[in-house]
């Protein structure tokens, strides 16, 4: 069978055949093998019969790839996109959105979904984020009967569970199409500073050979371990030369940045000819580019490394510098790509080598080893179809500190198996209340992967249920004694609430609740920014403003038993300092003077915000007068980003 030019794997067949039957497919195979081709086929199938499609992403950065992707393909007026803080085209037959914010519509139930007939749910194994993963339950879970998906991944081990989950609580065939050959073949090896690229058994010898008696103690037999030198990412990148060009992921955006600078000085890729090229390409990116943004120093110091075939990609830059990165590499001109992983997750850009700064990374509470799913998930990008004969991945090893047992589990194969993160959230439960009896809550609450999981193979199941219905009486009560519910009904407070997916108890506490400060449009900027700031390390926010507005709005905040939890008023004060030139129609590189903050965070941070002013605008309905403050908060954020393009 042939597809836009392509002659169809076997796995493509199968998986179009079950699509043709009208089952929902799940299908599980190599990074680069070609599932995309299935969604392409859904997407052509029904745009030509005239009826929707929803294709959801776990990042906005691969929503905005496949917006751009899919209106080359199909047309613009063909394609929407939804992702909470922007709406573009929302009447296009394929509607692109963050899963996020597919959950939130199935949910209340979105009138857009009763036209809708398959949706496509890429990186399915997301469902086992910790902090995300319910999203991905949720919007399976709360999904209207008619609705058939496409869940695509890469290596799921219990995929055969997964789809017996989908078709219990949908009552329809879910067929499971695994493919595991990649195209091109994956050489894993690893980089030691001594031994150079290596093995992991040549590294765990020399290990063991590392401890030597140190004849100058008084105790005989003692040993004790050379010092061995870190690995120095240079000494890797001249000894891949002629395995360029390589994608060298750093598990921290300002080393992506340094660790380019710092090659361009004294390495060079180019030859003449690719060199005028870039000059040419990038020229004309950035020309398109306000004077303002080509001064930030990230911009000054990729402009350094380009002509060398050097570059870095991170969420910490401008959406409009990653396009121009993005554009060259696809062109082959940029051999040493410094990346964080989102390169991974949201852009189809493979090289010949992927190289792993470290194979730990840091959570912001501390650091962990990367899961098979990530390590795979990264290595997938090494390997070019049509191009290269193998890829080669490459993950760097500091001998003395390394877990070698741990170290060869989740890199020699993924056997990370799809595992529930359900959590019973205030927003969940409102809606239910709201828009369902007793008995169907009932049902809804054993619909979850959690309690699936939990009662396979058990004949007594009164535990798992009477956990999750503990959770839901625990939740409703306090939603009682809040006031949110009363009688069984929702109340105004409770119904503003349905609206707001997260962050509800605050937002509703703010707006419609007992919280005693005037909401003018300073405030309730300020009041949104601290909720959604979210500290980091080495961030510096210079100087803050209107400091006694501020202390105001705190000791509202006290007073309220909500609102005082947590710590996110602590952030009330500092964010003046972001706050105060918006709220003074500064432009967006102003306010960027007064932090440290890469302008890519800083961006993020403004279209959280905007995002709970959506749904803020959309829960008023009834109030007039806050309603126009809300907009008029919504504008100065727009305002401030002109010239700004933001995907």
């Amino acid at each position: 069978m042939e597809f836009q030019g392509f002659t169809l794997d076997r796995f493509q067949e199968e998986s179009i055949e079950a699509v043709e039957k009208g089952n929902s497919v799940l299908v599980s195979s190599p990074t680069g093998s070609g599932k995309t081709l299935i969604a392409d086929y859904i997407i052509d199938k029904y745009i030509n019969m005239n009826k929707r499609v929803i294709y959801t992403a776990p990042i906005k950065a691969l929503s905005n790839q496949k917006f751009k992707d899919f209106k080359e393909q199909y047309g613009e007026d063909k394609i929407g996109l939804i992702t909470g803080d922007l709406v573009l085209n929302p009447e296009g037959q394929v509607l692109i959105m963050t899963t996020e914010v597919y959950r939130n519509m199935a949910i209340i139930n979105d009138p857009v979904l009763d036209t809708v007939s398959y949706c496509i749910m890429d990186e399915i194994h997301f469902i086992s984020d910790e902090e995300r993963g319910y999203i991905w339950e949720e919007s399976i879970m709360f999904s209207p009967a008619h609705i058939r998906f496409l869940f695509l991944s890469a290596t799921i081990p219990n995929s055969d569970e997964f789809a017996a989950w989908v078709k219990k609580i949908k009552n329809h065939d879910v067929a499971v199409i695994l493919h595991h050959k990649r195209p091109v073949p994956l050489e894993r090896k690893f980089y030691d500073s001594e031994l150079g690229i290596t093995t992991l058994d040549m590294i765990g010898e020399k290990k063991n050979l590392d401890k030597y008696p140190d004849y100058g103690h008084a105790r005989r037999g003692r040993h004790r371990s050379p010092r061995i030198a870190k690995p120095d990412y240079k000494e890797l990148v001249r000894d891949i030369k002629d395995k360029l060009p390589c994608i060298y992921f750093v598990f921290s955006r300002v080393k992506t940045q340094e660790y380019a600078v710092d090659l361009s000085r004294n390495q060079d890729f180019i030859n003449p000819e690719e060199r005028k090229e870039i000059i040419r390409i990038s020229g004309e990116e950035f020309r398109k580019i306000s004077k303002e943004v080509i001064k930030l120093k990230s911009v000054t110091d990729l402009r350094q490394c380009l002509p060398r075939g050097i570059a870095f990609h991170n969420a910490g830059m401008l959406p409009d510098i990653k396009h121009v990165v993005e554009k060259l590499f696809a062109a082959g001109l940029i051999k040493v790509l410094f990346a964080t992983e989102t390169f991974a997750v949201g852009i189809n850009m493979p090289a010949k080598t992927v190289c792993f700064d470290s194979l730990r990374k840091y959570t912001g509470t501390g650091f962990r080893w990367l899961t098979s799913k990530e390590y795979f998930q990264i290595s997938g990008r090494a390997g070019r179809r049509g191009i290269d004969k193998k890829g080669l991945s490459i993950a760097v090893i500091h001998r003395p500190s390394a877990e070698l047992d741990k170290i060869g589990e989740f890199t020699s194969r993924d056997v990370l198996p799809l595992k529930s993160q359900f959590q019973l959230t205030y927003n969940t439960a409102l809606n239910m209340i709201h828009r369902h009896n007793e008995e169907e809550i009932r049902q809804i609450l054993m619909m979850n992967l959690f309690t699936f999981q939990m009662l396979k193979g058990k004949k007594d199941s009164t535990r798992v249920l009477s956990s999750i219905k503990a959770r839901f009486t625990k939740i409703s009560k306090t939603l009682n004694r809040l006031s949110y519910v009363e009688n069984g009904k929702l109340t105004r407070i409770g119904i503003f609430a349905t609206k707001i997916f997260s962050n509800e108890l605050e937002i509703s506490q703010m707006f419609m609740g007992k919280f005693e400060q005037d909401l003018d449009e300073y405030t309730i900027l300020l009041l949104i920014f601290a909720l959604v700031y979210e500290p980091k390390r080495g961030t510096k926010l210079y100087n803050t403003y209107n400091v006694r507005k501020a202390q105001s709005i705190t000791k509202s905040v006290y007073k309220n038993d909500v609102l005082k939890k947590g710590s996110w008023h602590n952030n009330l004060e500092a964010m003046t300092a972001l706050v105060d030139p918006l709220y003074h129609q500064k432009h967006f590189i102003d306010v960027l003077k007064n932090t440290n903050m890469p302008e890519g965070d800083l961006i993020r941070l403004f279209m959280r915000v905007l995002d709970k002013l959506e749904q803020i605008d959309k829960a008023l309905d009834y109030n007039e007068a806050q309603t126009s403050r809300v907009r008029n908060c919504k504008h100065l954020i727009k305002d401030s980003l002109s010239g700004i393009h933001i995907f």
